[in-house]
């Protein structure tokens, strides 16, 4: 069902919706654009609309600002003492002139990231160890002893969740 319309110079019709957001039910109204002509949908006190198309021609691209390389590691700034390869002393990410060339470069150590499936490797043993826990403790019968599997069903669960450091995996699985 379309009306078409005449208002202050730019056709108007009223469509059924069917954009994905749109109500296939309801009339939407469209208005012609006052540069290319082209229909929109717009709201029932709009006078004239400029399309999305119109505007993006109007407007310049964003500017994507890149993140410059310094050839200093991140989160060098927050180190108590950070030696670039040109000397350059920096004490919590202020420079010490003074201090330039006394002291070798500092060498900063890759920490071991794991990988997804390592990851999940580890999510299924932790989830195995915990069925296994959890039936050991309904045999026990004493508080200490369950306080003890307690906390490694605890851990585990940790390790479940996807909340582990490498330290917790080599404590656990080693």
């Amino acid at each position: 069902m379309m009306k078409k319309l005449k208002n202050n110079n730019y056709a108007v019709e009223y469509r059924k919706g069917t954009h994905w957001s749109q109500n296939p039910d309801y009339l939407y109204r469209y208005m012609e654009c006052k540069r290319c002509g082209a229909f929109d949908t717009c709201g029932e006190d709009a006078t004239a609309i400029t399309c999305h198309e119109c505007v993006q021609e109007m407007s310049d691209p964003p500017e994507i600002k890149t993140k410059r390389n310094t050839g200093r590691p991140s989160g060098w700034h927050f180190m108590k003492e950070y030696v670039d390869k040109d000397g350059n002393v920096y004490h919590r990410g202020k420079e010490q002139p003074k201090l330039k060339g006394t002291l070798e470069p500092t060498v900063i150590e890759k920490k071991n990231k794991l990988s997804k499936k390592e990851k999940q490797e580890y999510k299924t043993k932790a989830a195995e160890k915990v069925a296994e826990l959890k039936k050991e403790l309904k045999g026990l019968r004493w508080k200490k002893d369950k306080k003890i599997v307690n906390q490694k069903i605890k851990n585990y669960s940790k390790v479940m969740r996807g909340k582990f450091t490498e330290a917790l995996v080599a404590k656990l699985f080693s």
